[in-house]
């Protein structure tokens, strides 16, 4: 380096813009917080899913991407979560669900304690726990004590309260996995967490009620929670969306790339039927789009080896049949 010189400043990225609105941050938490996660980095925030006081401490160095987050989250916790947990159990109500408590009271309660969460842990972590838990607790605590599903002490009560627990947990796992990380959380760590989420119920239910109803609060909410953290409810409707945009372009020609599951949910665990020949129909007429759902691949645990793989043997196949074609 000459004499004189300085080594040039970091280039500092903010770009607000980028941070997405209120609703739109719920929908990309829920269904693609990997990609949510480099969107969030593009923006200029370098802890996605830090603490209130990381992100708050970017705010205060200049990077208003960071503090347009911090207030789009809270405004979720704090608003539009009690305020959807209070119409849906108005809902239940007038449609006859037997309900006991005043579920706003739980409601801001979740709020609290996702702030307390989002101050220790991570604010993707309190605003996702506490929303989900306030919507649970309806049918987990105010359901079940008002006798929807039979005695507060019955087998039906203990599956009801566990699947809530599994529900909130293991959609709440893989969404701020994937957001902290920018990758799915993988199948060993899910399973951990699994084994956790059980082993807790167990041990707070065996103290304060009989065993069988620990037990089947415990089981049902491992269930709920590998259910939810593999996605696998979402599969069935990412099955029936790849095979019918595969069809339509395959049987009329109409481009349905953007369609395919895959570019609307990080974490499928499973693959998806019909994808790579989907891939390969595309590759000669539109490599773009085959590029973006490979990239897409490699955000999903489920189709990474669909992604690359089958985009490298398209496009040898696609160009052994231009060398063999005759040219005019």
């Amino acid at each position: 380096m000459a004499e004189g010189d300085r080594p040039a400043a970091p280039v500092i990225v903010d770009v607000p813009e980028r941070v997405p609105s209120t609703l739109a941050l719920l929908g990309l938490l829920m269904m693609r917080p990997i990609d949510l996660h480099y969107r969030l980095r593009e923006a200029g925030i370098r802890a996605p899913a830090g603490r209130i006081g990381q992100l708050w401490r970017e705010q205060a160095e200049g990077g208003r991407a960071a503090g347009a987050f911090v207030w789009r989250m809270l405004l979720l916790l704090v608003v539009l979560s009690p305020g959807l947990t209070a119409l849906m159990g108005l809902g239940l109500h007038v449609m006859g669900v037997p309900m006991r408590g005043v579920w706003l009271i739980s409601a801001a309660l979740c709020s609290a304690v996702g702030l307390v969460v989002a101050l220790v842990s991570g604010l993707a972590s309190g605003v996702l726990l506490g929303s989900l838990a306030s919507v649970s607790m309806l049918a987990g605590l105010h359901a079940t004590a008002g006798g929807a599903f039979g005695p507060e002490s019955g087998g039906a009560a203990a599956i009801a309260v566990g699947v809530c627990l599994g529900i909130v947990s293991g959609l709440s796992a893989g969404s701020i996995g994937g957001l902290a990380s920018g990758r799915g959380p993988t199948v060993r760590n899910v399973q951990v967490a699994a084994i956790a989420t059980s082993l807790v119920p167990m041990l707070v239910w065996s103290g304060a009620s009989s065993v069988s109803f620990a037990g089947a609060v415990a089981a049902s909410a491992l269930v709920a929670f590998l259910a939810c953290a593999f996605r696998l409810p979402f599969y069935a409707l990412e099955v029936l969306a790849q095979a019918v945009a595969y069809a339509v372009e395959r049987f009329t020609g109409r481009p349905t790339l953007r369609w395919v599951p895959v570019r609307h949910h990080n974490l499928s665990y499973l693959p998806h039927p019909f994808l790579g020949r989907h891939l390969a129909l595309a590759v000669r007429s539109r490599p773009a789009e085959v590029l973006a759902v490979a990239d897409a691949c490699l955000r999903s645990p489920g189709n990474i080896l669909v992604g690359w793989p089958w985009v490298v043997e398209a496009l040898e196949r696609a160009h052994a049949q231009e060398a063999t074609e005759p040219h005019a």
